[in-house]
């Protein structure tokens, strides 16, 4: 049997801004995923945690003008579960925006990174790159791109 693996290169943007809960300035990691998964220069994406209460709509509306939706989904450490869960939704060039604890604060702040569909962390826009060290168990937060499927009683449902 002839296999063909094909590997996607996604483009690998660093933030700018690195700043925690406490920190003056809030840091634009989520920004630079964002570019990163679509291909983007971080100036052509907005830094959506300066939107305020408004920053997922935001997010939300930017997802939906190039083609895809946005939910959050909280893997609740069900590893095997959210791999169904990606396997199934696709994401933005078979890569996610997923959220982890900062490895750079100690303040509560999370770190958007950007996972493949096994939930390995694949970029960490931090220039530090401490967060590719944390394990699948480790993500708090994935930003799925469809909306044709919940989970019910643990199981994956496909509307």
């Amino acid at each position: 049997m002839n296999t063909t693996l094909f590997i996607i290169n996604m483009k690998k943007v660093l933030q700018t801004i690195a700043g925690g809960i406490t920190s003056e300035e809030r840091g634009n990691c989520m920004q630079a995923v964002v570019a990163s998964l679509f291909e983007l220069e971080l100036n052509e994406v907005p830094n959506f945690i300066e939107l305020g209460e408004e920053w997922f709509m935001e997010m939300w509306d930017f997802y939906r003008e190039r083609g895809y939706g946005l939910m959050c989904f909280d893997p609740k450490g069900d590893i095997e579960l959210t791999k169904k869960v990606l396997a199934h939704d696709g994401g933005v060039n078979g890569y996610w925006d997923a959220s982890v604890k900062s490895q750079t604060f100690d303040d509560g702040s999370t770190h958007a990174v950007v996972i493949d569909k096994d939930m390995n962390i694949v970029h960490d826009p931090n220039p530090n790159q401490r967060a590719l060290k944390l394990k699948p168990e480790d993500i708090l937060m994935v930003y799925t791109v469809k909306d044709d499927w919940h989970i019910f009683k643990g199981e994956l449902i496909i509307e």
